[in-house]
């Protein structure tokens, strides 16, 4: 079951992840936006429902260098999401196709480590765990607050992972 170890050995149910379904690609070409202004994009798209944000470079025709916006969405998003694109960028098309997807289960361990509580990632495939991660926020936090190398919090919590009792 997907738990949240609250400290190490206690733990609570935690919500599941969805392991499979339908979601909604939403993309356009970008090539005459101030870059910077990518990150405010995402915000707002992620803050409204978008389950991913994400863009990639490409040459645009007359060779102009641009970049292609992708956003994965719930398809109930699709509407809102592009109203977002038209207002936040510079674009005057957007394309939106249907995809299917499937993902690991996913479950949320908090490891105790000697500088703070850290959240890791957990990702499985048929029960075994296939993937862990320490969250970036709660690193990013840690390693400012303590004024602490983020990479050493983030290896302190993959060495918490790895050490707790099973």
């Amino acid at each position: 079951p997907n738990c949240l170890r609250l400290m190490l050995g206690e733990e609570r149910a935690a919500a599941p992840a969805p392991q499979s379904g339908g979601v909604i690609v939403i993309e356009a070409n970008i090539d005459d936006m101030t870059p910077q202004n990518f990150g405010y994009v995402t915000e707002k798209l992620l803050a409204a429902g978008a389950l991913d944000v994400f863009t990639v470079p490409i040459q645009m025709k007359k060779g102009r260098p641009g970049n292609l916006l992708q956003v994965l969405a719930p398809s109930d998003s699709a509407d809102p999401l592009t109203r977002i694109i038209f207002q936040e960028t510079t674009t005057i098309g957007i394309r939106r196709h249907a995809a299917d997807r499937t993902t690991l289960d996913r479950e949320f361990v908090e490891v105790v480590t000697e500088f703070g509580n850290v959240k890791m990632k957990v990702s499985k495939l048929d029960g075994e765990v296939v993937n862990f991660a320490p969250e970036y926020e709660d690193c990013a936090r840690i390693a400012r607050e303590k004024k602490i190398p983020l990479k050493r919090i983030q290896a302190e919590a993959v060495k918490a992972y790895l050490g707790r009792p099973i």
